[in-house]
Parts: structure tokens; sequence; C-alpha cells
């Protein structure tokens, strides 16, 4: 006779251990019956110690939410939060939700798991070079590769910026070979030369820690294994973090601490850069740096925007390519280019598009183009312009020799030392001679002969450029700048004498004959009398948020998007509000308390933290709508003094959140206070032991993917149904493989060989963990037929689904000796 459900109380949620806690790459594994003890410090994380305060820290852990009942009722939308964040500002926890973790997840996966947001991404060029050991560059040659299309070969070239993520691969099909293993190392580029407009190198950080093929080295019949690829990012991943209300809330909109957490520590270290220019400047080691100063116009970013139209009506584009630099507009949001998905020139204007993952800490967009009011483009075919100038650095040819024998080539310029004239070269020697402020070339009695040279650049008004400025406004060359190390120099017009200003930690910039302001990362100055702006220099210290090196906690920081800070919320996610209150009590039976009236949670704890509740109602008695807590015992046994806690909460869906605040899609139905938490919610859905399809096979090949026909035999599954209960189930797919007609052996795909048996018993294989049977197989369910070979198939559900935690201590000082963070589980009966 089927008995009804036990009720499912407090009691029956539980979170369980794994196999083993701890650090070590084996720690993870199965659930336990070992359950963390409610009230308890320590029970998954290790205590925080002066080393972790002063180093860092981070420790993940492994847990099992679970439905423990001795039957298989169901906890509906079963669901966790952190209704409690560390006191320790020092100290942020994190659970993180990925659907690759499950219950064979160790140390090493769930740390894989971490770092999956960044993989290898599209191919630079097959047929890399063959790296040794700690290389850390190569030349960038290896960003060309060759495509075909239409019958014709076409070259591509891939441009890499300072701070961008590669990979570099070892890729090859067929057998792993022992010399040469497949591997992918991240790493970011810290620098990109060009030598005289030519070859130069790309620079990376860390250095290649393995050997790599080289092109031609055959790999089972296939050459060029080293691959270049640009890293993808894609996160699988959900983070759910905890923070607190800043003001009081009782409708939709939420002002929060913060809505990102970083997953990582991080220190932040001081880069001085000094010698910055204005103008077109160059730190890929080019002979003639670029005097082109280029227009910079702004317009505020607001979160949750990502397109931004700017008026451009002076654009000025080099279509056809014949200048020696790019006219390309750019952008950055707050300093950063990594924001920027595209730029796209419109009629009159042009749109920026910041990319999914842009961060508004610094809420200012910046678009840099050349002007069409400053500059023009002119071409030694045509007379020269009177009053124009020359724009040094944007010169570029086309020489063409009276010998047929040698080859046309590009000519690119050399400023000569006076500043007035430069020197065209094409790479191999010195051609001619041009004089800016004239535009006529003078040629080189060359061992190549005599030759027709042609050039494009860059003229400005010659008397504009003699005047000089009394305004500049620029964005600093770093995203994070130190105000108060800003120093800036530049030449005055009348005498040539420099004149220098610095900056206060509030962006005030002063000095003799200068003032102005920096805000967002944009400097604004004034001179008394003009400058020469081509000759402004000015220093600025970046400070760079370091994530720490992969040796140390075996997670890669290049493999963690957005220098490791994460949103804690999403755009439909589920978070908790919840506030608690406490009073002391003592065990004076009769004594009535108030709380709250229809508190979701209210419970007496001793000294001790031990819960007093108890589904009788031994020692106290809630009413819930009248607000009271009857005292109904002496609380004899439990460890004075005794607190009485009382928690509000509710559930609400995220519409939209900004750095600072979340918008929710519905008026919340109480009001909370300031200082009342606010946390996503990890849903597990519905825990319940279940059997999944049971289906037979006539041979077993040990493919756990694959069925194959159905056996002569069969299992009655509806008339007999196989048995499981919520407190010993676990996820598994279990084969029973037939010795005989009659006999068979049980076989898990992850715990092996549990058992064995026959058709003419009931067939129980103790759980060792829980000294239950993992399931029941009743022998009134065999049908007849069953022969040697033939096999039972049927999967298992446990009523627990494995979660990943995350804590992180930062570098700092913490007066704090007893800290904790508290993890809610909830759900609802069926």
């Amino acid at each position: 006779m089927a008995t009804s459900p036990t009720p499912i109380s407090r009691n029956s949620l539980k979170i369980f251990k794994p196999e083993l806690l701890g650090s070590s790459n084996e720690a993870g594994g199965q659930r336990t019956n070992n359950a963390v003890q409610s009230g308890q410090i320590n029970e998954l994380f290790d205590a925080i110690s002066d080393i972790d305060h002063a180093q860092s820290s981070i420790e993940i852990a492994k847990a099992y939410p679970t439905l423990y009942t001795d039957d298989t009722g169901k906890l509906k939308q079963a669901h966790l939060f952190f209704s409690e964040p560390p006191v320790d500002s020092l100290v942020n926890v994190f659970m993180i939700e990925s659907p690759a973790l499950d219950d064979e997840s160790r140390m090493s996966d769930m740390k894989e798991i971490i770092e999956s947001s960044v993989n290898a991404g599209e191919l630079i060029r097959e047929g890399g070079p063959g790296f040794l050991v700690n290389q850390n560059s190569f030349s960038s040659d290896y960003l060309q590769s060759m495509y075909r299309f239409n019958d014709r070969d076409y070259w591509k070239t891939t441009y890499l910026q300072v701070g961008q993520v590669i990979c570099i691969t070892v890729e090859y099909t067929g057998v792993e070979n022992a010399d040469w293993p497949r591997k992918t190392h991240f790493a970011k580029v810290t620098k990109t030369s060009i030598v005289n407009g030519y070859v130069g190198t790309v620079s990376f950080e860390p250095p290649i820690p393995f050997a790599t093929p080289w092109p031609s080295l055959n790999i089972n019949g296939q050459t060029n294994c080293t691959k270049l690829r640009l890293s993808n990012t894609a996160s699988p991943l959900k983070f759910h973090g905890v923070t607190k209300l800043t003001a009081a809330a009782n409708g939709v909109n939420l002002a929060v601490g913060t809505t990102q957490l970083s997953l990582l520590p991080a220190i932040t270290t001081i880069l001085p850069k000094p010698g910055n220019t204005i103008v077109g400047g160059s730190e890929n080691g080019d002979a003639t740096v670029s005097q082109v100063i280029r227009k910079v116009i702004n317009q505020p970013a607001s979160e949750g925007t990502y397109s931004y139209t700017f008026t451009t009506p002076d654009l000025l584009t080099d279509d056809n390519g014949v200048l020696a630099i790019s006219t390309v507009p750019t952008a950055n949001l707050g300093g950063y280019t990594s924001y920027i998905q595209s730029v796209t020139i419109g009629t009159g204007n042009i749109t920026v598009t910041l990319t999914s993952s842009a961060r508004f800490n610094i809420p200012t967009l910046s678009l840099f183009y050349v002007s069409s009011y400053k500059y023009s483009l002119y071409s030694n075919a045509a007379p020269f312009p009177a009053n124009k100038q020359l724009t040094v650095g944007s010169i570029k040819g086309r020489v063409v020799f009276d010998d047929a024998n040698y080859a046309p080539q590009d000519v690119y310029e050399h400023v000569s030392a006076d500043g007035n004239s430069g020197k065209l070269y094409d790479g191999t020697e010195h051609l001619a001679t041009i004089d800016y402020l004239t535009g006529v070339v003078t040629p080189q009695v060359v061992s190549r002969g005599t030759f027709t040279l042609t050039y494009s650049g860059l003229v400005e008004s010659s008397a504009a450029a003699a005047a000089g400025d009394t305004v500049a406004k620029f964005t600093l060359a770093v995203p994070n700048p130190l105000l108060e190390s800003f120093y800036v120099q530049v030449e005055r017009v009348s005498d040539r004498a420099l004149i220098s200003a610095s900056a206060d930690a509030q962006g005030v910039v002063t000095g003799a004959g200068v003032e102005g302001t920096i805000t967002n990362g944009i400097v604004e100055l004034t001179f008394s009398a003009a400058v020469d702006l081509i000759t402004l220099r000015y220093d600025i210290s970046d400070q760079v948020r370091q994530l720490p090196p992969a040796e140390i906690y075996g997670l890669n920081p290049l493999r963690i998007p957005n220098d490791g800070i994460v949103d804690m919320f999403r755009q439909w996610g589920t978070i908790a509000l919840s506030h608690s209150q406490v009073q002391q009590v003592t065990g004076n039976i009769g004594t009535v308390y108030n709380i709250r009236e229809n508190a979701t949670f209210s419970d007496i704890t001793d000294a001790n933290g031990a819960s007093l509740w108890t589904s009788e109602n031994t020692h106290y008695t809630v009413n819930k709508a009248a607000g009271t807590v009857t005292i109904n015992s002496d609380f004899a046994g439990f460890a004075a003094p005794f607190v009485l806690t009382d928690v509000i909460s509710e559930l609400a869906l995220v519409s939209s959140f900004t750095s600072s605040s979340i918008v929710l899609a519905k008026p919340l139905s109480r009001e909370y206070p300031i200082g009342a938490t606010v946390a996503s919610v990890q849903i597990l859905g519905d825990l319940q032991a279940r059997v999944g399809q049971v289906r037979d096979m006539t041979a077993w090949a040990n493919n756990w993917d694959v069925d194959g026909d159905p056996a002569t035999g069969n299992y009655n599954s509806v008339d007999f149904p196989i048995e499981v209960k919520n407190n010993t189930a676990v996820n598994e797919d279990w084969a029973f493989i037939m010795t005989s007609p009659t006999a068979f052996r049980c076989v898990g795909r992850r715990l092996g060989q549990i058992g064995s048996g026959d058709i003419l018993n009931d067939f129980a294989p103790i759980n060792p963990v829980t000294n239950s049977p993992y399931f029941i197989l009743r022998k009134g369910g065999w049908g007849g037929g069953w022969q040697t070979g033939e096999v039972l198939r049927f999967p298992t559900f446990a009523a627990s689904k494995p979660i990943m935690l995350l804590r992180n201590v930062q570098v700092g000082h913490s007066q704090i000796t007893t800290d904790k963070a508290v993890l809610s589980f909830f759900g609802n009966e069926s």
C-alpha cells in the first residue's frame, strides 16, 4: 500500500560536504553523508590566516544541497543565496553556476570551469613559428595570412593591440605525439613594433613555457601545427554574490553597494608613463613620429546604452590609403579601447558601438579623428598650395625606377634634425629629401639609377602652425590615471621657452601661464600665451590592477575576462532581499516576544549557534500572522546567551542594473531598511530522486552514449517500478549485463561494478555513503527470455545537485577575528 510522502521540514534540507575539502587537485568529488552544520564556522572554508590577509588567497569548495527524506517527495524550485555577507570588506564570496559542474568534478575541473570564459578563437596564422621554451616574442610577419578567393591569392594582416590576449596552440588530428603534445598558451600582448614601416616584432607575457613544432615538421602527415589565434570571450558562467541596500527600498528601484565584485584577489601598482604626446606619436619604433594632432570629442556614456552617435562634419578620411598614417577614427570608453565593438562612419556623423562587456566606471566616451578644419589631403601631382606646409609623419610615396629591373617601392619619411625637411627611404636606401614648407623633392644619386617619385601627405596652414594655440584638449594615455602624477611641458611660441604645470589629486592643473582640469581622463588646458602643441609632452602614472599569476592559485588571469570583475546580477535573474533582526531572549516559559509580522523565517539559537527549533515546537512557538514568539521550555541542554532572529525576505526579478543600482520588474511587497542584503539566487530546480528511461540492448560494448537493438528479454518497470529514495539515490547510469539467462552484474558508468545478482531475487545494492540501497530492483519485474550478454539500462537521479563556492581575500589589514557568510537553502513542498 502506497504511503504519502513525509512532510518536508527545515530538517529535510541539508547541505552535504564532498569527498574532499581543501585546495588539492583531488578536492571535490562525490557527495558524502557528512552534512554542513548550521551555525558553525569553517565548515567549507578554512579560517582566514594572517598570511591570507598579507598576500591574498582564493579558496574553492564544492557542496551538495540535498532534499534528505526517506521517500521520493519533491522540493519544488530549490534555490540558494547568501543571506549574509562577510563583515570583512576584504572578503568576497560567490557561487559559480555552470552546467559543466557535476558529481565527479574535482578541483582541477572546477578551475577549468572558472577559466572556461576565455578560449582559443579565430585563426590568425596557420604555420606559426617554432617557439622555444620561454620565448616571448615573434615577428610581425606571422600576423599575415593568405587566403584564396575567385582563383586569386589575397594577403590578410591582423593588427594586435597592447593588452590583447592571444593564443599559441599546437594543433593536429590523430594520435597525440609524445614529443609535441597538444597544448594552448594564453598570452597578453605587451608591445608591437614596426621598423621603417615594415617588419617588426610582437612581444607578449608570460613567455611560452613549452616548445612548439616548426612549420615544416610533420606530425601525423600534417605540417604547420603551430597556430596563432585570437582569444574568444563568451562566458557560460553565472556568478551569484551578495551586497547591501544603501537606502531603504519599497518599490522597484534598489540602491545597492555594488553589483560587481572581484572574482580574484588583485593589487594596484603604479606604472609611470613619461613623455606622452598629443600628436600621432608612436610606440612602434617608427623613424618618424607623426605630428598630426587628432581632434577629440566626448560625450557621457550611460550604463545600459551601447550605441552613441557623434556629429562630425569635419571628418577627413583617406579612402585610398595614400597617407603614411591611418585616418580611421578611434574611440575609447574611460580610456579602454577593449570596450569598443565598432566605429562606423556615416554621413556627417560617426556611430560608436560598445561591447556587451563594457564597464562604465569612467562614464566618458571619447572619439578621435583627423579634422578637415585643420588638415587636408595633398598629392604632388597637383601644385603645392599657398600658405600651407606638409605635416610631418604623414607622407607616403611611391618610387618607379627608370631601369625596369628594379621593382617599384613604397617610400616613407625620416624627419631631419632641424624639423624642416625629411629624408625619403624605400627600406633600402635614402632616395630623396623633401622640404615640408614647399613640398619640393630633391632626388639623391642612388645605385639603382634615376627614378620618378610621387607622394601624398597632409597639409595644414603655415600661419596657424606658426601662430600656435592657446588651448589644448586631449585624453590621457592611461585608463586609471593617478592625477597628482600629471606633469606637462610645452614650448611657448614667442621665445621657445618651456612652460610647465602639474595637477593635484582632484585634477586641478596649475602652473606658470597654464591652468586647466582633468575630468574623467580628459585634460583641458588654457595657456596665457600661444604654445606649440607639437612640443607638448606630459608624464602620467597609471594605476594598474594586477591579478595573481597562474602559478599562485592555479587560475590563469588571462582566462578571466574583464580583469576578474564579474557581475553578481543579470537581467531576468532572480534576487533575494532579506533583513535579519535579532534580540536576546531567556528560557522563561510563557514569555512572549514580538517579531515582525509575517516574518519569512525565525529561530532561536544558543551561544554555539545551535538551533532550538523542532517540528514539535518543543522550545518555542511562532505565530507569524501576529508577529509573536512564545517560549515553551527553559532551554535546558543549550548554552546561554540565546538570540531570537526574525527574517523578512522575498524574491524578485531583475529588469536592469547599473554598477550601484538594480531595477525590479515589479514593486516589493514591503519596505526593506538600509543595510538589508540583496543576493543573486542560484536556482537548482526541482529536487527529487527518480529513475530515468528503462531500456534494454542485445549486446554491451561499454559504450554509454549509444543504445543498441532491443534485447529478447524485458523488465516490466510499469508494474514493478524501480525504487529510489531522496536520501540515498545518486546521479548515475546503470547497466545490468547478463552473465547467464538469470544472472547479471551491475555496473555504474562512474562507480564501476557495484555488485551482482539474479532475476530470481530482489536486487538492492548498498550505497556505502548512506548504508542504504542505491535503488531496489524487484524480482517480479523480470520477464523471461534473457540471453547472456544482453543488457538492461536505466539512469537514476539524486535529490541533490552540486554547487561551487569561491571565497577570496584581498590584500589588506583586518581587525576582524571572527567572520562568516550565511548560505540559505529554500524550496517549496510539492
